[in-house]
């Protein structure tokens, strides 16, 4: 297949050995064969029910799992052959946000240090503290945050954290796992708000790995759907909620809960 995107996954597959009654090892197929391209700029959703096997494959994406079978591509670069500074360069192109801001953060150290850590870690030259009050500022918090611990945040402030942490890397791509999960609707809304806006300065790629597909009408481009480890859709958004083409698309869009019977479902999405 002609590359057509930033990030590319080709026949990618995953299967793990898990051990079983009394030792008995069973082989799990969490991913076959996924075929799927991330372009400059857009927001790509990955959608399907829990152990469809979406966030496997975005931890293969950040290097943190290995496939079976298959690879991933960086601007047609294997990403699992990189090393020493390729690697680093690829790590600091693709970030991630995971669903619990709070497992996410490391409660003895604070916030300024948690955001300043791709900093360090990447040879930033430019004056700290001014850094960390932009990073802050564009995510909507205050500069006093800095000095602030995880647990003296609310759940959104967390999760704005962990994406100012992302932004400071200045990636080109951004794995969005299950971002607004954990966060009450109000805050949802901000957040989303806030990537949309994000995106539309600095260009940035996002992989939305989620099963709300509220989020997925209000940020996505495209739309993958996964279904038992396997690809059963790709569409536009558009194409998806208005005629999709699997019985699985179907069942998640129906899946969508009306409030009292009163709202159609097209009205919701």
């Amino acid at each position: 297949m002609k590359e057509q995107g930033l990030i590319q996954v080709k026949n990618l597959s995953k299967t793990f050995t898990v051990s079983g009654w009394l030792k008995a090892k069973n082989n799990i197929e969490a991913v076959q064969d996924v075929t799927f391209f991330l372009k400059s700029g857009e927001t790509l959703a990955l959608v399907g029910e829990s152990g469809s096997g979406k966030s496997t494959v975005g931890r293969i994406i950040l290097g943190l799992v290995k496939p079976s079978a298959g690879e991933v591509t960086y601007r047609g670069v294997p990403i699992h052959s990189l090393k020493g500074d390729r690697l680093r360069a690829y790590r600091k192109a693709v970030q991630a946000v995971f669903q619990d801001p709070h497992s996410s953060l490391n409660p003895r150290m604070r916030i300024g240090d948690i955001i300043a850590e791709p900093l360090y870690n990447f040879g930033y030259r430019g004056e700290l503290r001014k850094r960390l009050g932009y990073l802050l500022e564009v995510v909507g918090l205050s500069a006093d945050f800095a000095d602030r611990y995880p647990h003296q945040c609310s759940g959104g402030q967390k999760q704005r954290v962990t994406i100012a942490r992302a932004l400071a890397a200045e990636p080109e791509a951004i794995i969005l796992d299950e971002p607004l999960s954990a966060l009450d609707i109000t805050i949802q809304t901000q957040i989303i708000t806030l990537l949309k806006g994000l995106q539309a300065e600095h260009q940035i790629s996002y992989l939305l790995i989620t099963h709300d597909l509220r989020a997925v009408k209000a940020m996505a481009d495209r739309v993958v759907v996964m279904y038992k480890g396997s690809i059963v859709e790709t569409a536009t958004t558009e194409q998806f909620f208005c005629c999709p083409g699997h019985t699985h698309s179907r069942a998640l869009i129906d899946a969508i809960p009306v409030i009292g019977g009163l709202q159609s479902r097209k009205d919701i999405i």
